[in-house]
């Protein structure tokens, strides 16, 4: 009695054992697609060398190193060519406000980013000296102008007194070491999470009734989770910098965030193709009955053979 009744235990325990293990698996399967998802977005960003530089350029915030380089050439100033602090200080604030000066400050901000972004063992040492020469010139007229007589080759001393800064060692990390240990540390969270993704995939189409709906509701959850992220970061870039560039560090940190999207598209739009190429391959197709050669089929005809030999007996 035990060994007839045993397959039909078995076949009892499958359906429980399917409802107990497969929400376990779908969550599993939900927490790897967000960690993948992020990653390939995370590792995209790291690799957008343009978008990386831009959000630092931003971050720098011009007024910050316009005053700390006017700083430097004030103080050269002074010790080269023996004008006070003040008179240092009321030229600077003259000539700062002129094209070339915002054209020098500009291309030594655009210096310090490509300094900073440098892969390791790049360059990373800003010539300050050779970005600010242009505005010799400028600072010899404004002093002649104020009856301050200074030689052009003292100003000329006063700028090339300034040390090139090197963004390497000490308390500044370049950009470019960050963003290279980022892409190593996320390109291994993206092979674990591939990897998890698959295995719970498979677990829960074995576990599965219907395999190939299965397969499809799964696509279909990825398709969802990619078209959330994308939604989401999209509005969080937005909730970074509402006002749009009043705060360069939140300015810098929306344009991280808005940037590389299309990962998300990307992978949505892959899904999505696998989804439908599922649900066109499972419609069932209709069947018709063709006619015959002489027109539709005709009922049988009842055979009464028996009933009149039962009569006549």
């Amino acid at each position: 009695m035990n060994q007839h009744n045993e397959p039909g235990i078995r076949a009892g325990r499958l359906p429980a054992l399917r409802t107990a293990t497969l929400p376990w698996i779908l969550w599993v399967f939900g927490l790897a697609t967000t960690l993948l998802l992020v990653g390939l977005w995370g590792r995209a960003v790291t690799i957008d060398e343009s978008t990386i530089a831009r959000s630092t350029e931003v971050a720098l915030s011009a007024d910050m190193v316009t005053d700390r380089v006017y700083d430097l050439i004030g103080d050269g100033l002074v010790g080269a060519t023996g004008v006070s602090s003040g008179q240092a200080e009321a030229v600077l604030s003259v000539i700062r406000d002129t094209p070339e000066a915002e054209a020098a400050i500009g291309a030594l901000v655009t210096d310090v980013v490509a300094a900073l972004v440098a892969p390791p063992g790049g360059d990373t040492t800003v010539d300050v000296a050779a970005a600010l020469a242009p505005l010799v010139p400028a600072v010899v007229d404004e002093l002649d102008h104020r009856g301050v007589a200074v030689p052009e080759g003292d100003v000329e001393a006063a700028v090339e007194s300034i040390d090139p800064v090197a963004l390497e060692g000490g308390t500044t990390i370049p950009v470019g070491a960050v963003t290279e240990q980022a892409r190593a540390v996320l390109t291994r969270g993206v092979m674990i999470a591939a990897a998890i993704l698959f295995i719970a995939g498979m677990l829960a189409v074995a576990v599965s009734e219907d395999r190939w709906s299965m397969v499809r509701s799964l696509a279909i959850r990825i398709v969802f989770s990619a078209l959330s992220f994308a939604t989401l970061f999209r509005l969080g870039g937005w909730a970074l910098d509402p006002d749009g560039g009043r705060s360069p560090l939140r300015r810098s940190g929306s344009i991280l965030v808005e940037s590389n999207l299309n990962v998300f598209l990307i992978a949505a739009g892959l899904a999505a193709v696998v989804a439908a190429t599922i649900w066109v391959v499972r419609q069932p197709r209709s069947t018709s009955v063709e006619p015959g050669p002489s027109g539709p089929t005709a009922p049988p005809e009842r055979d009464d053979t028996s009933t009149h030999e039962l009569v006549g007996v």
